[in-house]
C-alpha cells in the first residue's frame, strides 16, 4: 500500500521549479470557484427537485445549508436559469428589453385603472354652509421667527372668509374664535364644516365613522343653533375652499411679511380682508364675495344677545407682593387681593381676575412671547398702600457712622458692597465697639481690617479681642450658711421712721387758717395736758 504523501513538503525540485518560475506580465491568475467540487451528487439532485416545486433560491439555500451563490451556480450549469446578466443582452444584438413590458402594462393599466382620483365639485345654498379649518404659520413679529396658528371661516355660498391669528389651537381659542367670526360675518349657517380637530371630535365609534362629540362643543353648537359636520378621515377635498384659501392667504398677505407685534399682525390681516380677499372677483363664481353676501346675510342664523362662556375658569394663588402668574408670566394685581386665592378667566387674547364678589378686578391682555416670564408691574395697583414716611437726611447709621468716623470711608463702602441688606447691622456694631474699647483702638483695629478686607464688624471684633483681652473675673468661693445669713442680713436697711413723715404734714395741714399757735406746739400741749396713768390711779384712792 502506497503511503500517503505529506502535504505542502518542500523538496529541491519544487524549491528550483519556484525559483525560475516567473510571473507573466498582463495575466492574471484564474481563481478556482468556491465549492466547485465540493457539492455531491444528492445535494445536486435535491437542489434541482426544489426548484422544480417552484422553490426560489433563498429557500432552497436554507433547506440545503448551502449558500445562494453556490445554488445559483448549480442552477446555472443545469441551464435553468441564464447566465447573461440583463444589461449584457445589448452586448449581443438584442432588440428586446424590459421597456416592452413596461409600455405594454402600462398600456392595460390606462383602460382599467385611472391614475388618479377624480374629485367632486359642488357647490352649496346661501347660508347653508361654513367650513372650517385651523393651520400653522412661521411668521417674524419684532425680528424674531414666532409660531402662529390662523383659524379660518368662510362662507361657501359668498367666499366671504374671516381669519385671525392665535397663540394655541386649544378649545377656549377655538369656541373664541368662532363666536368672533360669526360676529363679524352677522350670524352663522346652518351646517358648520369641521375635519378630525379633537376639540370638536372626541372619536369615531362604527363601521360607518360616527363622531363622538364633545360635550362643550355640542352646548356651543346649540347655544348658535347650528348643525356640526365632521369630514372623513383623509379627505381634505370635502372642506377645499378653506385649504385654496390659506394658500392664497400665505402667498399674499404673510410670505415675506414682518410684523411688529402680535396686535399688528392681526390688524393688517383684517386690512387684507377688507381690501384685497373680500373684494377681489372670485375665480370660480365670477362674483366679489362682499356683494353676495349682502345678499346671504339675511339669511344667516341670528346671534344671541349675549356671547357663550368661552373663557377657561382657573384658580390662582396670589402672592404677599400682589403678583399672580398667568401661563408663565407673573403680573402684578391691585393690593387687595394679596395673600388670597382668586378665580381667573382665561380668553384666547387676556385674563381676567375676579375679587371675592365675582367682580372683574382686574383685566389685561397677555404680553407679547418676547416679554413673557418678566414681571409686569402696574403701579396703580400699589396707589392704596401707606407709603413710608421719609427719612430725614442725617439720620441714617451710614451717614452717621461716616461723620463720627470719616477716616473709616473705605470699610463703610466695603461692608455697603459685600454685606448689601445687613450693612446696617455691621454699622451699629462697630458703633457698639467703639464705645466699649474707646475710638482709639476701634480705629486701628478698623484699620487693620481694611488693610486685609475684612468687611465685617466681626473681623474688627476678634482684632479687639486679642489686642485688649478682657480679665477674667475671679472665681467666687462657695459661702457656708453662716456667712450666707449675714450676707442677707447685711442687705437689710436699719429701721426709720422717715417713710411716716407725710403723716405730720397731712395733720398740719388740717389745722385752722386763723389760729397763730403752730400744729407742731398745739399737739405738744394737748399731749401734756392729759393726765398720765399713775396720776388717774392716785387720784382714784383718795
Amino acid at each position: 500500500m502506497k503511503e500517503p504523501e505529506e502535504p505542502n513538503r518542500i523538496t529541491p525540485q519544487s524549491t528550483e521549479a519556484t525559483t525560475n518560475t516567473k510571473a507573466t506580465p498582463g495575466k492574471r491568475r484564474k481563481k478556482r470557484k468556491a465549492g466547485e467540487s465540493s457539492v455531491s451528487a444528492e445535494e445536486r439532485q435535491q437542489i434541482l427537485e426544489l426548484r422544480s416545486h417552484r422553490y426560489g433560491m433563498r429557500e432552497i439555500a436554507l433547506r440545503v445549508s448551502r449558500d445562494r451563490k453556490t445554488v445559483r451556480r448549480i442552477l446555472e450549469e443545469e441551464g435553468i436559469i441564464n447566465r447573461q446578466a440583463p444589461d449584457q443582452a445589448s452586448k449581443l444584438d438584442h432588440t428586446g428589453g424590459r421597456s416592452i413590458l413596461t409600455d405594454y402594462i402600462r398600456s392595460i393599466r390606462a383602460d382599467v385603472v385611472p391614475r388618479t382620483r377624480v374629485k367632486r365639485r359642488f357647490e352649496t345654498r346661501p347660508a347653508e354652509e361654513m367650513q372650517v379649518d385651523w393651520t400653522v404659520y412661521t411668521v417674524a413679529i419684532a425680528h424674531a421667527p414666532v409660531r402662529v396658528h390662523a383659524l379660518l371661516c368662510e362662507l361657501a355660498y359668498s367666499r366671504r372668509a374671516h381669519v385671525r391669528f392665535y397663540r394655541n389651537e386649544r378649545q377656549p381659542t377655538l369656541l373664541e374664535g368662532l363666536s368672533l367670526a360669526f360676529e363679524n360675518l352677522g350670524g352663522v349657517t346652518q351646517r358648520v364644516v369641521f375635519d378630525g380637530m379633537s376639540t370638536v371630535v372626541l372619536g369615531r365609534i362604527g363601521s360607518n365613522g360616527k363622531p363622538i362629540w364633545h360635550p362643550r362643543f355640542v352646548e356651543f353648537a346649540k347655544y348658535y343653533g347650528f348643525e356640526p359636520y365632521l369630514c372623513k378621515v383623509r379627505d381634505p377635498d370635502r372642506k377645499g375652499k378653506c385649504e385654496k384659501f390659506l394658500r392664497f392667504l400665505e402667498d399674499s398677505c404673510i410670505r415675506g411679511s414682518e410684523f411688529s407685534s402680535f396686535e399688528d399682525l392681526n390688524e393688517r390681516v383684517r386690512d387684507w380682508l377688507d381690501n384685497v380677499a373680500n373684494c377681489r372677483v372670485h375665480g370660480t363664481t365670477g362674483l366679489v364675495p362682499d356683494e353676495v353676501w349682502l345678499s346671504e346675510r339675511d339669511l344667516l342664523i341670528r346671534l344671541p344677545e349675549t356671547r357663550f362662556a368661552v373663557h377657561e375658569d382657573a384658580v390662582r394663588q396670589v402672592g404677599p407682593d400682589a403678583t399672580v402668574w398667568i401661563q408663565g408670566t407673573p403680573y402684578t394685581v391691585p393690593s387687595h387681593l394679596a395673600n388670597r386665592s382668586v378665580a381667573v378667566r382665561l380668553y384666547a387674547e387676556h385674563f381676567e381676575v375676579l375679587d371675592r364678589a365675582g367682580r372683574v378686578a382686574f383685566s389685561r391682555r397677555y404680553v407679547e412671547s418676547k416679554d413673557k416670564g418678566k414681571l409686569q408691574i402696574d403701579p396703580a395697583h400699589y396707589a392704596t398702600l401707606p407709603r413710608r414716611e421719609p427719612i430725614a437726611p442725617g439720620t441714617r447709621i451710614d451717614e452717621i457712622f461716616l461723620k463720627r468716623f470719616p477716616q473709616l470711608a473705605g470699610l463703610r463702602e466695603g461692608i455697603a458692597k459685600r454685606m448689601k441688606a445687613l450693612a446696617p447691622v455691621h454699622l451699629r456694631a462697630l458703633w457698639r465697639l467703639a464705645d466699649t474699647y474707646g475710638e482709639e483702638a476701634f480705629l486701628r483695629a478698623a484699620r487693620r481690617a481694611l488693610d486685609y478686607r475684612r468687611f465685617n464688624a466681626e473681623a474688627v471684633r476678634r482684632i479687639l479681642e486679642r489686642a485688649h483681652p478682657v480679665p477674667e473675673p475671679p472665681p467666687v468661693t462657695p459661702m457656708s450658711p453662716a456667712a450666707r445669713t449675714l450676707a442677707l442680713l447685711s442687705e437689710v436697711d436699719p429701721a426709720s421712721l422717715d417713710s411716716f413723715a407725710h403723716l405730720d404734714k397731712a395733720a398740719s395741714s388740717e389745722a385752722k387758717p386763723n389760729d397763730p399757735t403752730p400744729a407742731t406746739e398745739t399737739s405738744s400741749n394737748q399731749i401734756n395736758a392729759q393726765p398720765t396713768r399713775n396720776d388717774t390711779e392716785d387720784h382714784d384712792e383718795a
